[in-house]
């Protein structure tokens, strides 16, 4: 995995610009690729075309359990700090991304349960502090899958602590921003391939707050900047006829307070910022299928959760400030679908949900300082969209 230091100039650390690369994340390969000189810019290409495969199999009786499994196609992960940069990215991705995280858990643990599992296409990750940087990214994904599954068989076990099971998979992600920085430039993400997060659990008794959730994304870009900052984003993502699938199914015969959430998205924009102005244009396509699905079922039960999400647009452009201009363009023609069912015999209180939307746009400025807000908004449904909850 990469690691960021900083680059002492002149004696002392007074301006930083860090990039580098991570050709598998389940390989852990790391190849410095850029000049770390104040004010460089850099380019970095990647092209994955082999198969990923990150797998942790657990056969294990323990007091406190902690897992993290992560598979990465292509990484780009970089820091710039009181400085100005640039930066030119384009990753491709052909092969196949998989993590599994096997769990056999039995006897009693004591202690709390945490396991994340993780797969991913295409990652670009910059931090900034201080910063004026432009970013170029590009990411593609066609291969056959990016998919995360995670298995918790405990079907004579007790989590008397509680915990969190979480499985992911995306096929582009780009995440950017730190304080009082000026963040400009353009992502382009284009996704053609199946991704698929499934959690799934059978335990007996849990005294204590557990969660279970499944995230699946074709395309997620992510901008946050705080402090005395500036956004000029342009952000395009298109997903092409494949499917987005998240899963979550559980079964705990006696559980006090349990929930089980599934998300799936297949276009997903979110920026923040504060202390100065927001300007984004963004641009969204989804031709594939996107489903979330949930079950939770229980014997005994205290209070429990059932939640589905499914969205193939969405955008969340939100400024702490005065101004936001936001040119908002999304256009849906495959199905979305969000399923969410409990089953359950005995018990008290139980919340059940689901949200499916085709497109979907938030844009706010600071209502406490006489924000101003200009949208231009174009969307376009053409495919059917569906939610459903199911009860006993």
């Amino acid at each position: 995995m990469a690691r960021l230091a900083p680059i002492p100039l002149a004696g002392m650390i007074a301006a930083t610009a860090t990039f580098a690369l991570a050709a598998t994340e389940a390989n852990a390969q790391t190849t410095p690729t850029c000049p770390p000189e104040t004010g460089s810019a850099c380019r970095i290409d990647q092209t994955q075309t082999g198969e990923v495969t990150g797998e942790v199999n657990l056969d294990v009786a323990v007091g406190q359990l902690t897992v993290s499994n992560a598979a990465t196609g292509n990484r780009v992960v970089g820091g710039i700090q009181s400085t100005s940069g640039a930066i030119v990215s384009r990753q491709t991705l052909t092969g196949t991304v998989s993590a599994g995280t096997p769990i056999n858990l039995n006897g009693v643990s004591e202690g709390f349960v945490d396991s994340t599992t993780q797969a991913a296409g295409n990652q670009f990750q910059v931090s900034t502090d201080g910063a004026t940087f432009d970013a170029d990214a590009g990411q593609s994904a066609r291969g056959d899958n990016v998919s995360a599954r995670t298995n918790l068989h405990g079907p004579s076990a007790h989590i008397l602590e509680g915990g969190r099971v979480a499985t992911g998979a995306t096929a582009n992600a780009v995440a950017m921003g730190g304080p009082s920085t000026v963040l400009t430039g353009r992502v382009a993400q284009a996704s053609q391939t199946t991704v698929f997060a499934e959690t799934v659990a059978d335990v007996q008794y849990v005294p204590a707050p557990l969660t279970f959730s499944a995230d699946a994304q074709a395309n997620t870009a992510q901008a946050v900047t705080t402090g005395a900052s500036h956004q000029d984003l342009v952000i395009n993502q298109t997903n092409a006829p494949s499917t987005v699938e998240a899963r979550t199914s559980v079964y705990v015969d006696n559980a006090w307070n349990l929930a089980g959430r599934a998300n799936a998205s297949a276009n997903r924009a979110t920026l923040h910022n504060s202390g100065g102005s927001m300007i984004a244009d963004t641009t969204q396509d989804n031709q594939g299928r996107v489903r979330a699905y949930t079950r939770v079922q229980t014997n005994l039960q205290g209070e429990t959760t059932a939640g589905a999400r499914a969205v193939a647009n969405e955008v969340v452009a939100g400024n702490n400030d005065i101004y936001l201009k936001l040119d908002n363009t999304q256009l849906n023609s495959g199905g979305v679908e969000a399923t969410a069912e409990y089953v359950g015999v005995k018990g008290y209180d139980s919340y059940v949900s689901a949200e499916a939307a085709g497109n979907s746009v938030v844009g706010y400025a600071c209502s406490q300082c006489g924000g101003e807000v200009n949208v231009n908004n174009t969307q376009v449904n053409n495919g059917s969209v569906s939610a459903r909850y199911l009860l006993p």
